[in-house]
């Protein structure tokens, strides 16, 4: 059930309805409430298939017992595997063994949530739950099931334990979240899909200008279109008065590749960082045993992502950049490199990295690599001399705009509104967007809220919408 559907829109005006009401229910109303968070969640994962339902129960009673007899590092590990059997087999196993079967949906995100409890009760972080239904909400918490935020017992489960009321500030707080979700989603990454698919579909026959560009619009595409799913999920549960966390922080304002970690994907970078690189001992061993382990730990994130060579040479590459920036890291700070050109070099880095998360094959991101080092030949056919009609053609041409379908004026379209997406992200680098939406005059605030509505309305009519990246890992 994407959350761009209206079938969406139908669950949860249904559920929040019913949701809000519970607390009239006295006494009960925190065991209502529970029971229509578990079934909301069941209702939300049934919606892609029904098949799916059984994976993602048995990962919650294992959790369940887990938490309940896991007494020696034995019991942990068997329950561990026991945990990740489901992800392996349909990661790992041979194809012809499960063809017949959709990967379930969500299955990588809520694994590594029950992983964590697991982990955490292990290391008394927490205490076991008794109560199967608490295990059941968390470990199937509609919001963030399908693609995150991973969610932390520690944080999320106390707050299933007490009745939610209805709160105007989260209420509106969530659908403002809701609404830049989609706007990341409908208006940005959708519309660059176009030209990105296209072109990286067709890599033998484009020039090298088209690949450089399709790979620095990807990396805006994977940012707006997974961050725009965080967005919305984090308001659907604020809307319900949860706090889901933040899952992204402004990654391509980072100064280095470090830092971008800090800032992308956070649940699942803080996730590799406390049950991967620190139990392998993190930053207190030696210093070449400090380099294996970051790249064990971005090899992990690789293979979590996908089983093909280009996921593991991705991860592996983040690993290097690791390494590599650790290693310089005197020398950086004695050459003294601005602020700006820090950020520039890490976007490059990232967006190289990106080609092979993107890729097909090993084969065509290699290709791509070197068609894109052949560019300084391609620049002479962008003579600014030639007469403008023969220009407009050759740009058409050589960048694929004709071609891919998205044109020249959708294209400009497109690029205007990612240059009002960067302005706004480094008008709230500082300060959260819903802050300084709340400090305007409400004539304005209402406005921008039109205009934001009419625009995403316009995006629906265009037919701009299509799967979620991050629901196929």
């Amino acid at each position: 059930m994407p959350f761009t559907s209206l079938s969406f829109a139908v669950f949860f005006v249904i559920t929040a309805l019913l949701y809000h009401i519970a607390p009239r229910f006295g006494k009960n109303a925190l065991l209502i409430q529970q029971i229509l968070l578990f079934g909301a969640g069941l209702v939300f994962y049934a919606f892609a298939s029904l098949h799916f339902i059984p994976f993602l129960l048995y990962v919650i009673a294992v959790s369940y017992l887990a938490g309940l007899f896991t007494k020696s590092r034995v019991s942990f590990a068997l329950f561990i595997i026991a945990d990740l059997m489901p992800l392996l087999f349909f990661k790992y196993a041979p194809h012809e063994q499960h063809m017949h079967w959709i990967f379930p949906l969500g299955l990588s995100f809520f694994t590594f949530q029950s992983i964590s409890y697991i982990a955490d009760v292990y290391q008394k972080k927490i205490a076991a739950e008794r109560n199967p239904l608490m295990i059941a909400m968390f470990v199937g918490f509609f919001p963030t099931i399908t693609s995150g935020p991973v969610q932390r017992a520690g944080k999320l489960i106390p707050q299933l334990k007490v009745v939610h009321r209805f709160d105007y500030d989260n209420a509106t707080d969530g659908m403002k979240l809701f609404a830049w979700g989609m706007f990341k989603k409908l208006m940005i990454a959708d519309r660059i899909a176009i030209y990105v698919d296209y072109v990286y579909s067709h890599i033998p026959s484009s020039h090298g200008l088209a690949l450089l560009l399709a790979t620095v619009l990807y990396s805006f595409q994977i940012y707006c279109d997974f961050s725009g799913y965080s967005d919305m999920a984090v308001g659907v549960a604020r809307y319900f008065g949860f706090d889901a966390g933040r899952n992204f922080d402004h990654p391509y304002l980072s100064q280095s590749v470090g830092e971008f970690w800090r800032r992308w994907h956070i649940s699942l970078s803080s996730w590799l960082r406390d049950y991967i690189y620190i139990p392998l001992g993190g930053s207190r061993v030696v210093l070449p045993r400090i380099y294996l382990n970051l790249m064990i730990t971005f090899l992990v994130s690789g293979v979590w992502h996908g089983t093909g060579w280009c996921f593991i040479v991705w991860g592996l590459i983040h690993g290097l950049y690791q390494c590599v920036g650790r290693a310089t890291r005197p020398l950086q700070e004695k050459l003294r490199i601005p602020a700006t050109v820090k950020v520039v070099i890490t976007f490059c880095l990232v967006s190289f990295a990106w080609i092979f998360f993107r890729a097909g094959s090993a084969g065509d991101a290699l290709h791509m690599i070197q068609k894109i080092t052949k560019i300084p030949s391609e620049l002479p056919l962008l003579n600014p001399m030639k007469p403008i009609i023969e220009l407009k053609t050759q740009f058409m041409e050589i960048f694929a705009l004709a071609s891919s379908g998205l044109g020249l004026k959708k294209m400009a379209v497109t690029v205007f509104l990612l240059m009002v997406f960067v302005i706004i992200s480094f008008m709230t680098q500082k300060k959260p967007g819903i802050e300084i939406i709340r400090e305007k005059p409400i004539v304005l605030r209402f406005a921008l809220y039109f205009i934001l509505i009419i625009a995403l309305y316009l995006c629906f009519g265009n037919g701009y919408s299509s799967n979620f990246i991050y629901q196929n890992f």
